[in-house]
């Protein structure tokens, strides 16, 4: 009986011992999943499938899921697309403000030249506040789900064909904060990234 009982009480602690190994495993691996969830996503949507006949502008949201806990004095992005198949028209306002001192809150002014754009294929769009910090982006301005950065404007090229699908692809961006370890940036992975495209039907 004696025996028996140490035998079934060894048993039980490997037992146990296994079970605290799993759930040590699980915590672990949970840990780097929760944080790639949270990571803030910028995302290019893609919009319904665009007739070829359609002669208005077509317009793509830019939207961010997040962002981190401190201010961003500056932000910019950097996003490839086709200049022969589409004209770009540049950049209209987005639901994502700013802070502001004297109203509370603003929408950014963002620079960019669709000249060069359309030369380069490279939209490349920027926000820099020369406030000292006064008109940053901010988390707390942030909607619980919706929020578009900025929206671009399009315009098909005559070269362009039913059953063409047109990629934009974030080649960078980055939300720069005072403290650069902050920052929020493709290049760092602290910020990922969905590419959105264009597609054409009959």
């Amino acid at each position: 009986m004696k025996t028996a009982r140490m035998l079934w009480k060894k048993i039980g602690l490997l037992i146990l011992g296994g079970f605290l190994i799993l759930l040590t495993g699980v915590l672990f691996l949970r840990s780097p999943l929760e944080a790639a969830v949270k990571k803030p996503t910028l995302t290019v949507e893609t919009p319904q499938k665009i007739n070829l006949a359609e002669t208005e502008t077509l317009t793509l949201d830019v939207s961010i899921s997040d962002l981190g806990d401190v201010p961003y004095p500056a932000a910019s992005v950097s996003i490839r697309f086709d200049p022969s198949r589409l004209e770009f028209l540049g950049v209209e306002e987005g639901n994502v403000f700013v802070r502001d001192e004297t109203v509370g809150q603003r929408l950014p002014t963002w620079n960019c030249s669709p000249v060069q754009c359309n030369r380069s294929g490279l939209i490349n769009v920027m926000y820099l506040d020369l406030t000292g910090g006064k008109r940053a982006f901010d988390k707390e301005l942030l909607s619980e789900e919706g929020n578009v950065l900025l929206r671009l404007s399009f315009r098909l090229r005559g070269s362009a064909r039913a059953g063409d699908v047109y990629d934009l692809t974030v080649e960078d961006a980055v939300f720069a904060a005072s403290d650069e370890t902050e920052s929020l940036a493709v290049t760092r992975s602290t910020l990922r990234v969905r590419n959105g495209r264009v597609i054409v039907g009959g």
